[in-house]
């Protein structure tokens, strides 16, 4: 029998509703009878609890998942925070048959055929606009701060925006990093050894710029040439937020400008394993052009690429400090990339370091920790990275993303490195010391 979902808005199904609950109808069926996702997030147990609950006649008996009710899909679909791991664990394999199975992708056209019909709300709309909010937080960035921090004001957005009052946000940095790009970026002395495209995102440009900053000095190490590439957000807020329309758009407009890069003989590295997820994986999948797939191809992420310096006998190895025993966090999006255990490897050149690797979702995912109604229930599905990640007091911990290092940092009381920080500090022969920050 030959089945191939509707995944993707290039297909003209994609907003089809009808469809939709056919492939959640037939998709939720599957799922019932395997059940082994059940511990990732709180789709499956909503979905397993509806399903027992009137769905069949006892308990050995044929699943009838045409009797689900709408408003459990919602909440099913609502519960999803795309960490993909039911994707990545998921036994019936992707293709044109019947047993065909992608989760994360069915959920994600579901929210999108919400959008459609009911509009973007307020606070989607707000962190769909990262770029907005890290203009006037870096513009205002004392201030901003500070409100952030402030109880009353956070009560505010929680009203306003939806942001839940005690999530743990990211500081605003009072330059970003395109303004310290120039400055800071160091020239090849003689044939580089590679080109690269850097697409810091938005994180890095407007929150954290020093992993930036640290990413310029491992590749000025490696005589790496350097060129800036961000100009927008990856649209991932969007894309998770179900705008497809604006997260397409956003996905036009990087690829147009990431291609001059491309066509340059440029590899595109990409900070965050999310923004690397999107550019890699999703823009091919939204637009269905050569142009998206080119720039796809020619994706990394940081430590992948430096791993691939490795392999070639190209990378710098005059590592002067240690890291000790690290606990190292492997995102989930990075994990989806399907790109291997890149930044232990590389970690590992380190003198005196061992790594323990950590493959436990924190439970941020995107937009979704942020939201009032989502962040408890973030706490709860990361709180199995927490532990892990402080189990053994390790001297340091690290993780490829910055905002799961936020979350884990507020589940366990101390932020993990980015790996980039770790490396600089080994080159310049500095302590590689991580105190507890809460």
């Amino acid at each position: 029998m030959s089945h191939k979902p509707a995944y993707d808005p290039t297909d003209s199904r994609y907003y089809d509703e009808k469809d939709l609950r056919s492939e959640v109808e037939r998709i939720f069926s599957l799922c019932a009878d395997c059940r082994m996702c059940v511990k990732f997030c709180g789709s499956f147990p909503k979905m397993f609890d509806a399903v027992d609950d009137y769905c069949t006649e006892g308990k050995y008996a044929e699943v009838d998942t045409q009797k689900l009710k709408t408003e459990d899909v919602k909440q099913i679909v609502d519960l999803c925070f795309q960490c993909k791991l039911c994707y990545i664990k998921c036994p019936y394999t992707p293709g044109d048959h019947e047993w065909s199975i992608d989760f994360p992708r069915l959920i994600a056209r579901a929210k999108a055929q919400e959008v459609k019909k009911y509009g973007v709300s307020l606070g989607d709309r707000i962190l769909g606009d990262p770029d907005r909010v890290g203009k006037i937080g870096t513009a205002t960035a004392p201030l901003a701060n500070w409100a952030n921090q402030n109880p009353l004001n956070r009560q505010l957005m929680q009203s306003i925006a939806g942001i839940h009052k005690d999530k743990k946000l990211p500081s605003f940095a009072a330059k970003t990093f395109a303004a310290q790009f120039s400055a800071h970026k160091k020239p090849a002395q003689r044939e580089p050894t590679a080109k690269i495209a850097f697409f810091s995102t938005c994180y890095v440009n407007y929150n954290d710029p020093q992993i930036g900053l640290d990413t310029l000095e491992v590749m000025g190490r490696n005589n790496v040439d350097v060129s800036l590439a961000y100009e927008r957000c990856c649209g991932m807020p969007l894309w998770h937020n179900g705008d497809m329309e604006g997260a397409i758009e956003a996905a036009r407009n990087n690829v147009a400008d990431l291609l001059h890069h491309v066509s340059d003989g440029r590899t595109i590295v990409a900070t965050n394993p999310t923004c690397s997820q999107m550019i890699r994986v999703e823009y091919p999948r939204m637009l269905g052009t050569d142009d998206a797939k080119k720039v796809a191809a020619k994706t990394s992420d940081p430590m992948e690429f430096l791993a691939r310096l490795a392999t070639e006998g190209k990378l710098n190895r005059n590592f002067k400090t240690g890291a000790g025993q690290v606990n190292y966090h492997m995102p989930c999006h990075l994990r989806a990339q399907n790109v291997g255990y890149k930044t232990r490897d590389v970690l590992a050149l380190l003198p005196d370091t061992k790594i323990k690797v950590v493959e436990e979702c924190s439970g941020h995912d995107g937009t979704w920790a942020l939201k009032k109604e989502n962040f408890q229930q973030s706490l709860k599905w990361g709180r199995r990275a927490f532990n892990a990640m402080a189990e053994g007091e390790p001297k340091t911990t690290c993780s490829d993303c910055p905002l799961a290092a936020i979350q884990i940092e507020q589940g366990a009381g101390r932020r993990p490195m980015n790996p980039m920080q770790i490396l600089a500090k080994s080159y310049r022969g500095e302590p590689i010391d991580q105190e507890k920050t809460v």
